[in-house]
């Protein structure tokens, strides 16, 4: 009877899962959700413990963010090389929040938002929530993935700017599911047709610095007016649990971001403990490039034993037939990944243990099929 009382629109769209039926007590190694498996450090958590001491839990968080962001401007200059003003830079309550922001901010009802399919689902959900009108450009088969449809027909969102009157176009790069990743050049061309033809891009980099970073736009992220880079503390970063993302952009969009967003939409441990991390960049280095090595690693032994697409990310994909077996057989085994549609699976790669442990497991599989036959 309750649901009479639900505004039409909500009813069509189900809860937002990640195998959230399956018990995580039973768990042995988690390889779903492309986390870090770095979790903190003793120094580093002792730390934390004493600055909370200092939290007043009944006062009301900077609205700001204001430390946060500028510790994060430190981080950049440090791990980017590039020297970003804080008024450059909004942080938010995961750069889940912050994608909400943004689209609500430029579009309204049946205004047109581009997305890129497959890509991370929420962008086109968001647009749906406030009723705009979601064109959904498929993407077409990749160079480097023969066969496989992974890559953005550069030709078609180019027409589809041009012709269709779009306020506003998202998409990651690296993207997540795929792990492929888009040529600059092609970007390039995109972001600036779309200038001329009144579009905003979102373009999310949560994944960028698994790669070498030459794709990335952050360095030249003010060059462009209609631009804005999401960026996010849950990857690399391995801040998965507390949830903070961080927009970019010129002082025009940053200002209006921090204008809708809600006041306090950023914790106040989240904010303390993430510029306590964001102090220690060679740690972190040194955890991302055993991050990269690890994933490389399991590529390349992976390769030998079943077909992967090969990926610009923390995570590898599968492509077989008998996804859901497989999927049902590591399940059994007390490892968990994330079933795409019964075709694809994506594992995140973890420590170099676990990637052995998963490694085992599918040559098990393997042998198991082959004595079937």
């Amino acid at each position: 009877m309750s649901e009479k009382f639900l505004n039409k629109k909500i009813k069509k769209f189900p809860p937002y899962s990640l195998n959230s039926e399956i018990n995580l007590d039973n768990i042995k190694i988690k390889m779903d959700a492309n986390e870090s498996f770095f979790n903190l450090p003793d120094f580093i958590l002792q730390e934390v413990q004493t600055n909370l001491k200092n939290i007043d839990f009944n006062r009301y968080p900077d609205p700001s963010a204001l430390a946060l962001i500028k510790k994060f401007a430190e981080y950049l200059k440090s791990s980017e090389n590039i020297n970003l003003d804080i008024n450059n830079i909004a942080a938010g309550n995961g750069s889940d929040e912050l994608l909400n922001i943004i689209i609500n901010l430029f579009i309204s009802k049946d205004e047109k938002i581009l997305v890129f399919e497959p890509d991370f689902s929420m962008y086109a959900f968001y647009g749906e929530i406030i009723e705009a009108n979601i064109i959904r450009a498929a993407k077409t088969v990749g160079r480097d993935v023969p066969g496989v449809p992974l890559k953005i027909d550069w030709s078609e969102a180019l027409d589809l700017l041009k012709r269709e009157n779009i306020k506003l176009a998202v998409f990651s790069n690296p993207c997540n599911p795929t792990g492929q990743l888009e040529n600059k050049k092609d970007i390039k061309k995109f972001i600036e047709l779309a200038e001329r033809t009144g579009t905003v891009i979102i373009l999310d980099e949560v994944y960028m610095s698994f790669c070498d970073g030459r794709e990335s736009f952050i360095h030249e992220l003010l060059d462009y007016p209609n631009l804005i880079i999401i960026k996010s503390l849950s990857k690399s970063i391995g801040l998965a649990s507390l949830r903070v993302g961080f927009a970019l952009s010129n002082e025009t969009f940053i200002n209006a971001v921090k204008t809708v967003k809600s006041p306090f939409n950023l914790n106040g441990v989240s904010q303390k403990t993430a510029e306590i991390i964001l102090s220690y960049p060679a740690y972190l280095e040194q955890n991302l490039q055993t991050l990269k090595q690890n994933k490389k690693d399991l590529q390349d032994k992976l390769n030998k034993i079943i077909k992967i697409i090969p990926t610009e990310t923390n995570f590898i994909i599968i492509e077989s037939d008998n996804s859901r077996k497989i999927f049902n057989y590591l399940l059994e085994n007390k490892i968990l990944v994330r079933n795409l549609n019964n075709k694809y699976l994506r594992i995140t790669s973890g420590s170099a243990e676990e990637n052995e442990e998963l490694l085992k497991c599918l040559r098990k599989y393997q042998e198991k099929q082959k004595k079937q036959k």
